[in-house]
């Protein structure tokens, strides 16, 4: 549906030139909702403005529904872009025009019917729950009933393609929770292409199926978030998702027993990770009866990303070391990721973000693949 094919955009501040775009390609599927996060300045508003042409990349070729933008000009190229419903950050509504203006004026600018177009409105305000405010003005909205009518006229050409940029970045959580069911609803419904812009892990979360991570213009890792989230390959990207898929901070007791752990043969300090029906699975009940290893369970977690459960634990196992290492490999054989923990700097992350992977790191997923054979690899 969006093809991106060796994309580059630069920009001059001054006597500098600015790389927002560096030879990016990425393909989004038909009717799937995908997301696009990075940090702030990673170039992500402008690959969704090069999407629809509002910037025009120096080099590469778009594609949107097959149709090559990066080829047109002129009425050609607006008429393609009719087909690509944009929302943004601040709304960009009309002060002066009502709710029900706001949404017709891209049927105005079509010059479509007075009448097709008074029923096509009442139709979109119905779809986003505004339609008893269709005479009211922006000024008398709340922000996410604003960002609703921002969809409402959005989706009034009946895009295949809608490109969010940042749609809940200025909203509180309880109206950003609405905003991406509505989202969600509008693909189900609709069909609808969705390309989420978005800094905020939880929105991907909720209702991406695929992410690309982008990182100083540069597409640096992309898949199904689910892969993306629970197996990060990117430093950044690790850095990005660590406070979803990874336990809090654990309490100074917690980073004691580690200590004293580390100091013993007989105690390891273990993360386990499990992923979809795994989950459920009863996997500690078995490591005490059947390998007679102790365990003590420190801190647990268990959230969904994409309607899959995933789970976070952080026990201490006590007992023979043969034994313990028996049982981390049946709990690898059970479908868990398997991390002994050497370093409490690996709880926080910390190994992630600072440089080059630290022996502490190393050793630590070393001695859990050794131990558990094969993990999530």
């Amino acid at each position: 549906m969006v093809q991106l094919e060796s994309v580059c955009k630069t920009f001059r501040v001054g006597p500098t030139t600015v790389v927002a775009l560096d030879n990016v390609s990425l393909a989004i599927p038909r009717g799937e909702i995908y997301g696009v996060i990075g940090l702030s300045g990673a170039g992500k508003s402008t690959l969704v403005r090069c999407i629809n042409m509002l910037e025009s990349p120096d080099s590469g070729r778009i594609f949107v529904d097959g149709v090559e933008l990066t080829a047109l000009r002129g009425r050609a190229l607006r008429e393609a872009r009719k087909k690509i419903g944009m929302v943004f950050q601040h709304f960009n509504l009309l002060s002066s025009r009502t709710v029900f203006e706001n949404v017709s004026l891209p049927l105005e600018i079509a010059r479509a019917p007075r009448r097709e177009r008074a029923e096509k409105v009442r139709s979109l305000l119905r779809l986003v729950g505004l339609d008893d405010k269709a005479d009211a003005y922006p000024s008398e909205l709340s922000g996410g009933q604003k960002q609703r009518v921002g969809i409402a006229r959005a989706l009034a050409n009946d895009p295949k393609v809608l490109l969010c940029d940042e749609p809940t970045s200025s909203l509180d959580p309880e109206t950003t929770r609405t905003i991406l069911r509505l989202l969600k609803r509008i693909n189900a419904d609709l069909g609808i292409t969705v390309v989420l812009i978005t800094h905020e892990m939880n929105a991907v979360k909720e209702i991406c199926g695929s992410v690309a991570v982008i990182e100083s213009g540069r597409l640096i890792e992309a898949g199904p978030v689910l892969d993306v989230f629970t197996r990060p390959k990117h430093r950044t990207t690790q850095a990005l998702v660590w406070g979803l898929t990874r336990l809090a901070a654990p309490p100074d007791w917690a980073l004691e027993i580690l200590a004293a752990a580390t100091k013993s043969p007989r105690k390891r300090v273990v993360r386990l990770s499990f992923v979809g029906k795994a989950t459920g699975n009863p996997v500690i009940s078995s490591v005490v009866r059947d390998f007679g290893v102790d365990v003590n369970i420190l801190t647990a977690h268990i959230d969904h990303i994409g309607g899959v459960p995933f789970g976070t634990m952080l026990v201490e196992l006590s007992g023979e070391p043969a034994r313990m290492d028996a049982a981390l490999a049946f709990l690898g054989d059970a479908g868990a990721r398997v991390e002994v923990v050497k370093d409490s700097r690996e709880l926080s992350g910390e190994t992630w973000t600072s440089g080059e992977p630290t022996d502490a790191c190393t050793s630590g997923e070393a001695e859990g693949s050794r131990a558990h054979g094969r993990g999530w690899e």
